[in-house]
C-alpha cells in the first residue's frame, strides 16, 4: 500500500502554520487562526493522532498489541529524550545567555526557571515543568503513551465507552477541574506558577487525540464510524458545514463588526480548554479540509510539504531554538525585529526545518537500505473515508 502523502503535505502545512506563530515576524498575526476559531495546533494533534490510528489498528490485529506498543513507546522514547535535550538548552545555554547579557525577553522567557531552579530543573524531566513552546511536547509523550491502551480495550469492548469517559474529561476540562487540580498542588506546597504547566490542558486536549485515534482505528473496524461518514455526505449537511465555516470565517476577522465584542478570550473560544464554539470550528474546518484541501494537495504533490510532514515532530523540535532567538532578538531591541533582521530570521528557520527534515529521511533510508526490511505500513485514508474508498486506496 503506498503512503497517502497529501496527508503528509497537510501536516507540512500544519508544522509551517505553527512555526509562523512561534517565529516574531509579521507573518504571525496572520498565521494565527487564519481561516476561523480554530488553530493549527489542533489540526497537527488530530492529524498525528489519526494516522497513529490508521497505521497501529492492522499492525495490532496483525501481530499483536505488543509489538505496537514496542513501536508507539519506542517513538515516544525517541521524543522524550529530543525533549530533554531542549530542556538541556533552556537551562543551559539559554539561561547563561540571558544571565550574561541582561536579556529581558530570555530571562522572562525562563521566569520560572530563575524564580524556582531547583523546582524547575527537578520536575521538568518528569513533565511537569513546560516551558513556552515545550509544552505540546510533554502532551504528545503521554497521549503516544496511552494509545496502545486505548487500542486494545477499543478492539476488545467497541469504543463508546472510550468516547463518553473523553468525553466527560473534556467537560472537566470546560468546568475548571485543571486549575481546581493545580490550586490542590499549589496547597500541597508546589511553588510553581500555573503558567509553568503548560498552556495546554490535557484534560481538554485528549478529546482531540481520541477523535483521531478513534476514526484512524475505524478505517479498518467501522464501530459506529461508517454512520458519521455517510452523515457528513449528506447534501444538507455539505450546506451546513459551508455556512458555519464561513460564519467563523467572518466572525473571527470581525468582517462587518460580527460579534467584534467576543474573541479567543471567550471560554466559549478559548484554544487551552478548546471551547465548545471552538469545537464546533473545527469539525466544520476539519471536514472542509478532507473534501477541499487533501485532493488538491494529492494532485499538485508538493513535495517539501511532504517532507516536512513525514519528519514533524524532528523539525518541530529544531525549530524551538530558533524562535527563541527570535524572541531574544525582538526583545533586545524592545520592539519587532525589522524588515532584514525578520527575513533572515526566516532564512535561517527554512534552512534549519528542511536540513533536520532531509536528515531524518536519510536516516530512515539508511536504516532500510534500498526500501529492503522496511516494514510496510498499511496507507492511512483520509478521515471521512468511506469503507469502499478505504479498501480501494482512493
Amino acid at each position: 500500500m503506498q503512503r497517502r502523502n497529501e496527508l503528509d503535505a497537510l501536516r507540512g502545512i500544519f508544522l509551517l502554520l505553527m512555526v509562523s506563530v512561534h517565529l516574531p515576524t509579521v507573518v504571525n498575526g496572520f498565521a494565527s487562526e487564519p481561516l476561523g476559531y480554530a488553530d493549527a495546533a489542533e489540526g497537527f494533534v488530530f492529524l498525528s493522532a489519526f494516522l497513529v490510528g490508521s497505521i497501529y489498528t492492522p499492525l495490532m490485529f496483525q501481530r499483536g498489541i505488543a509489538y505496537v506498543r514496542e513501536r508507539l513507546w519506542k517513538r515516544a522514547r525517541k521524543l522524550y529524550g529530543y525533549h530533554l535535550l531542549l530542556l538541556l538548552f533552556l537551562f543551559v545555554i539559554v539561561a547563561t545567555v540571558a544571565t550574561v547579557t541582561h536579556s529581558i525577553a530570555l530571562h522572562n522567557y525562563l521566569l520560572v526557571f530563575f524564580s524556582h531552579p531547583v523546582w524547575a530543573v527537578a520536575s521538568s524531566p518528569f513533565l511537569v515543568y513546560q516551558p513556552p513552546l515545550l509544552d505540546i511536547l510533554p502532551m504528545y509523550i503521554v497521549f503516544l503513551l496511552a494509545s496502545p491502551l486505548l487500542l486494545r480495550y477499543a478492539s476488545q469492548r467497541g469504543w463508546r465507552a472510550v468516547l463518553v469517559g473523553s468525553g466527560l474529561l473534556w467537560l472537566f476540562a470546560q468546568l475548571g477541574g485543571g486549575r481546581a487540580l493545580y490550586e490542590l498542588a499549589v496547597r500541597a506546597g508546589v511553588p510553581l506558577e500555573r503558567a509553568a504547566f503548560g498552556a495546554f490542558d490535557w484534560y481538554a486536549w485528549q478529546l482531540v487525540w481520541v477523535t483521531g485515534l478513534w476514526l484512524g482505528y475505524s478505517q479498518h473496524h467501522g464501530d459506529g464510524a461508517e454512520t458519521l461518514k455517510r452523515w457528513f455526505r449528506h447534501p444538507a449537511v455539505w450546506g451546513m458545514t459551508v455556512a458555519t465555516s464561513i460564519f467563523f470565517l467572518l466572525w473571527r476577522h470581525h468582517v462587518g463588526g460580527l460579534l467584534a465584542n467576543v474573541g479567543s478570550g471567550s471560554p466559549l473560544l478559548n484554544k487551552w480548554r478548546l471551547g465548545p464554539l471552538r469545537l464546533v470550528d473545527c469539525i466544520a474546518l476539519g471536514w472542509m479540509l478532507t473534501w477541499g484541501l487533501l485532493p488538491v494537495l494529492r494532485w499538485l504533490r508538493v513535495r517539501v510539504l511532504e517532507l516536512l510532514g513525514r519528519n514533524s515532530l524532528q523539525v518541530f523540535c529544531a525549530h524551538i531554538p530558533v524562535c527563541v532567538l527570535g524572541d531574544a532578538l525582538a526583545g533586545r531591541h524592545d520592539r519587532p525585529p525589522g524588515p532584514l533582521t525578520q527575513t533572515l530570521l526566516w532564512v535561517l528557520m527554512l534552512a534549519v526545518m528542511l536540513f533536520v527534515a532531509r536528515r531524518a529521511e536519510s536516516g530512515k533510508n539508511r536504516g532500510s537500505p534500498g526500501g529492503a526490511g522496511r516494514t510496510r505500513l498499511p496507507a492511512p485514508q483520509a478521515p471521512f473515508a468511506t469503507a469502499r474508498e478505504a479498501q480501494e486506496g482512493r
